[in-house]
């Protein structure tokens, strides 16, 4: 099957409850009389479910499905969808009981009862639901990506870069950062670029580029880890931009964070280096009167 949440969605219709077989998974079958067997079985938050049984020329199949308080003893031409399930731990204590309650023995009575029963406890469509939605997500995200990374390829331009810009800022941007590349005179750290007029980030998912003469204030911050294994914790220069805007250059090694700010310092640009409260108050009055030039 191609689509694999297709027969979950869409059980294998049954007419006869005998014909079922292990293959077929997932099942819907109308029953012309199902018998309960005394035996009931508690799933899934309390939830509770009883066995029952159709019993016809020496075949027996038993079915699991949702009882109340009181389950009625005999159920008639009832319908419902269900997954056929090996027999289980369960399942043959109910059956080694049941056959003392009819004064038989459960060898016998498992010749009879074939390969397989069917259980609504363990039909849920619902959760396969959430997990084909979660899977076509995943897809969407990996296909975009993808198709990005080729379009990135066959146009440099509309590789993510400068997504805080519009496109022809950005075109504008990566054409004067390539031309001051081309000379050779930068400073590099890794995956960061310092050149005369730019910061520019070559990051994994997108490309940064930042004209010195925008930032305002630069500072670098630690990020906490959730990865038990991650020895060494990994830090982000932040920089916020004359318009009040904040970049981030995210995943940086302590000694590329500092390497950076002190690249960035030895600039000819007024940019405020590291973070604390009078710094932040002094970047914000030089946005402010900024925006109200």
């Amino acid at each position: 099957m191609i689509f694999p949440f297709f027969k979950v969605f869409n059980p294998e219709p049954i007419s006869n409850i005998y014909n079922v077989r292990l293959s077929d998974k997932y099942v819907k079958v109308t029953a012309k009389t199902l018998h309960y067997s005394g035996y009931n079985l508690i799933k899934f938050g309390n939830k509770k479910y009883g066995y029952y049984y159709a019993l016809n020329d020496n075949q027996c199949v038993f079915v699991i499905l949702p009882v109340g308080s009181t389950p009625k003893k005999t159920l008639t031409n009832y319908s419902f969808k269900g997954k056929v399930i090996k027999p289980n731990s369960s399942y043959r204590e109910m059956l080694d009981a049941f056959s003392k309650d009819l004064n038989w023995d459960s060898q016998s009575l498992s010749k009879i009862t074939g390969e397989c029963l069917i259980s609504n406890a363990n039909y849920h469509p619902i959760k396969y639901m959430i997990f084909m939605w979660f899977v076509i997500v995943i897809m969407l995200i990996s296909l975009k990506n993808i198709v990005e990374a080729i379009m990135g390829i066959v146009n440099p331009y509309l590789y993510p870069v400068c997504t805080f810009l519009n496109k022809q800022l950005g075109k504008e941007y990566i054409d004067d950062a390539e031309s001051e590349l081309s000379f050779g005179n930068y400073i590099q750290i890794n995956s960061i670029y310092i050149t005369e007029n730019y910061c520019i980030d070559l990051g994994k998912n997108k490309i940064s580029i930042l004209p010195l003469n925008d930032i305002v204030w630069c500072y670098r911050l630690g990020n906490i880890s959730l990865n038990p294994k991650s020895e060494e914790p990994t830090f982000s220069l932040h920089f916020t931009l004359i318009d009040g805007s904040t970049i981030l250059f995210k995943k940086k090694t302590s000694d590329e964070a500092l390497e950076a700010i002190n690249a960035i310092r030895a600039t000819e640009y007024n940019i405020i280096i590291g973070h604390s409260e009078s710094k932040k108050k002094a970047a914000k009055a030089v946005i402010n009167s900024y925006k109200q030039k």
